[in-house]
C-alpha cells in the first residue's frame, strides 16, 4: 500500500525583522544622541554670548574687557574658548555616544575653580541638554516606523 500524507512548512522572516528593527533603532538612537549633543554645544555657546558682563574690567590691548561674574558662564574675550568647543557625533550603533569638549587648557579652571559654569553639570546648558534629551527620548522608539517583513504563506506539498 502506498503512503499518503502532506508536508506543511513555514518559513520565518524573524531574522530579517530583527536585523531591520536593530538598524532602525541604531539610526534613531544615534540621531537622538547627536541632536542632544548639538543642542548642548549651541547652548554652551549661547550662554557665553549672553552672559552678564558685570565682573572685573581689565585692559586688553586698546580695548577693555569686562569679565562675567561668579556663577555665570565666562564672557567671551579672545574667542579661543568658544571656538574650541567641538562636537564628535555618534555613529549608528547599539550604544551611540557623542562628545562635546573644549580643548583649551583653562576651560576646567574656569568651570571648577573660578565658578564660571558653562559645560559642567552646574551649567544652564547642561540642564537644558538633560531636559531636551528626556523630552525627545520617545523618538528613539521604532514602534511607528517599523514595518515587519510579512511571513510567507505556508507551503503544502
Amino acid at each position: 500500500m502506498a503512503k499518503q500524507g502532506i508536508k506543511v512548512s513555514m518559513f520565518s522572516n524573524i531574522e530579517k525583522n530583527v536585523i531591520k528593527a536593530e538598524k532602525l533603532y541604531q539610526l534613531n538612537a544615534s540621531r537622538h544622541v547627536n541632536r542632544v549633543a548639538t543642542n548642548f554645544r549651541n547652548d554652551i555657546m549661547r550662554s557665553m554670548q549672553q552672559t552678564p558682563k558685570d565682573g572685573r574690567e581689565y585692559p586688553r590691548g586698546k580695548k577693555t574687557h569686562v569679565a562675567s561674574s561668579q556663577g555665570n558662564p565666562p564672557a567671551i574675550d579672545t574667542g579661543r574658548l568658544i571656538n574650541s568647543i567641538t562636537t564628535r557625533l555618534a555613529t549608528a550603533s547599539n550604544k551611540p555616544s557623542a562628545t562635546v569638549i573644549s580643548n583649551m587648557d583653562y576651560s576646567a579652571r574656569l568651570e571648577l575653580v573660578l565658578d564660571r559654569p558653562f559645560m559642567g553639570d552646574e551649567s544652564i546648558a547642561y540642564n537644558k541638554a538633560r531636559i531636551f534629551a528626556n523630552k525627545i527620548a520617545k523618538q528613539v522608539s521604532i514602534d511607528k516606523q517599523f514595518k515587519p517583513i510579512k511571513v510567507a504563506p505556508a507551503k503544502v506539498r
